[in-house]
């Protein structure tokens, strides 16, 4: 388990209210249904935040609600409501103290893994899913310009009180996501994320390729856990470099990684 400063169990269930849209739209894969369904059935006003807030799943959330309608409601709701948020509760730390998750263990990577793979001297660099900037500010020291494109409003809000404090005023925060990166074609030397790749592979390396210059260098660090899968397949058959480095620490997210690297042509 993580080693969270709070007690997430302990976490109000108006937590879901904080959650951004993308967060949202992970529900129909991720979220336990059951315990989600009670929990709509005795918070309208959860229910209607997330068909406002994520019109793109009212349809699943109408399914999942018919789906247990006939079950009556429990008199444990407030375990149900603790087994809900206990699930979700990197999303949960992310939307309320982003700072414990970029202070766990597994964290503290030697970001040389990062910064010896090309010279980012005079460079402009874009980082997606930038979260609470571990590979941003590794590279901002070395880089003429940094761009964190990061999709959670909470984690963009915590990267520019970071930018601030750190006096790192090369470091530029903005929305958006891995497919939908929100920049010109051929805008970086560098373009680079870390734990977001893998959901659309096409069309995920298509945005990293239209943004990124012709001779410039495409980064995922870490791009994938220690194992030959569908990612690790997908991005060698696409003509990406590798090697594995470890992410310490004795918690979920440790261990070892890959990185992956690839010249544009």
């Amino acid at each position: 388990m993580f080693n969270w400063k709070k007690d997430i169990a302990e976490q109000s269930i108006d937590t879901l209210l904080l959650l951004d849209e993308r967060q949202l739209l992970y529900f129909p894969k991720h979220a336990k249904r059951r315990e989600l369904a009670l929990i709509l059935k005795t918070r309208p006003y959860i229910l209607w935040y997330i068909k406002n807030k994520a019109p793109e799943i009212c349809n699943w959330i109408d399914s999942l609600l018919d789906e247990y309608k006939h079950e009556p409601i429990p008199s444990d709701m407030e375990s149900i409501e603790k087994s809900l948020i206990c699930s979700m509760e990197d999303w949960v730390i992310y939307v309320t103290t982003p700072d414990d998750y970029h202070n766990q263990p597994f964290m503290d990577w030697d970001e040389s893994e990062l910064t010896r793979l090309t010279n980012y001297s005079g460079k402009t660099v874009v980082d997606i899913g930038s979260g609470t900037g571990k590979q941003a500010f590794a590279v901002a020291p070395l880089a003429k310009y940094v761009y964190c494109v990061e999709p959670v409003s909470n984690l963009r809000k915590y990267l520019r009180n970071r930018a601030k404090i750190e006096g790192a005023p090369n470091i530029y925060v903005v929305d958006g996501l891995l497919e939908e990166i929100p920049f010109n074609d051929e805008f970086a030397d560098v373009t680079m994320c870390g734990h977001v790749f893998g959901d659309m592979f096409e069309a995920e390396l298509s945005e990293l390729e239209r943004i990124t210059k012709k001779n410039g260098l495409i980064i995922l660090c870490p791009g994938n856990i220690d194992k030959d899968n569908e990612c690790h397949d997908f991005l060698t058959k696409n003509e990406f470099k590798w090697s594995r480095f470890l992410e310490p620490g004795d918690s979920i997210g440790s261990g070892y990684k890959r990185k992956y690297w690839k010249k544009k042509l």
